[in-house]
């Protein structure tokens, strides 16, 4: 129960706030008197006139010293490619007003400057053109001519933007490919190269040792058996002198010397 009550109030709170939202957004408008709408109207129209002359007579540099004035006639300039060419001329209803104008609404922003939008109904198609005036009405805060597209154009703009977008990502992803794939065979193809020249000279080495002649194997000293017959002579000797003092020691020769095999 308790929480069915709480989700009533938090219900009732949002439809007060709602409420007090849109009379807020009505009192906006409703604070404009209506002479100072018709005052308001008949200055937007007057410099939609004027920027249209300027833009015509190719005056648009000359007001590059004041930038709002100069961001609006280039946004005038570009719309009117557009939109075409507007009749300032006729007035069927006689109210003093071009039949071109249509007048749309005038409300104030947190800072209570004025927001005046006028429709252009022009050759090609229509536009608003929206004029912001400071409150004090001592100069000009914004200027801004938006054109009207229909729900179509808007949709095929919409797709053509994403085709670009998307092109141009696939563009870039494809280049960023090529360049990988580039690189990576002028890295294998240097690779081959090395380990080719590597096995070239592997062949040219292992040709050249087949190719040069088989040492010799070496001969044995010859004073290897005059040494060891040496030897035996001393130990012949040493042992006569022990056994046979009174034996001279020269007196014998070892003339050959010859291992015997046990089996």
């Amino acid at each position: 129960m308790r929480k069915k009550l709480t989700a009533i109030l938090l219900a009732f709170v949002c439809v007060l706030a709602l409420t007090a939202c849109g009379s807020s957004s009505n009192t906006k408008e409703q604070e404009v008197p209506a002479e100072m709408k018709t005052m308001l109207f008949s200055q937007a129209e007057n410099d939609a006139q004027q920027m249209d002359a300027i833009v015509k007579a190719g005056q648009i540099e000359e007001q590059k010293s004041e930038a709002v004035v100069y961001a609006g006639l280039q946004g005038w300039e570009s719309a009117k490619e557009e939109i075409g060419e507007l009749d300032f001329t006729t007035d069927a209803d006689g109210n003093g007003v071009p039949d071109c104008f249509t007048e749309k609404s005038i409300t104030t922003d947190e800072d209570g400057n004025y927001i005046v939008t006028v429709g252009l109904n022009a050759e090609k198609r229509n536009a608003d053109l929206v004029v912001t005036y400071a409150k004090d009405l001592s100069g000009y805060v914004s200027i801004a001519t938006n054109v009207e597209y229909t729900f179509g154009e808007l949709m095929q703009q919409a797709g053509l933007n994403t085709l670009l977008g998307m092109g141009t990502t696939f563009a870039v992803l494809i280049l960023l490919s090529l360049i990988i794939a580039l690189f990576g065979r002028l890295l294998t193809s240097a690779g081959r190269k090395k380990t080719e020249e590597a096995d070239k000279k592997d062949k040219e080495a292992a040709a050249q040792r087949a190719a040069a002649p088989a040492a010799a194997p070496a001969a044995p000293a010859a004073s290897d058996d005059g040494q060891l017959i040496a030897v035996i002579a001393a130990a012949i000797a040493a042992y006569r002198a022990g056994a046979e003092p009174m034996a001279a020691p020269d007196d014998f020769v070892v003339r050959k010397i010859r291992r015997i095999r046990r089996k």
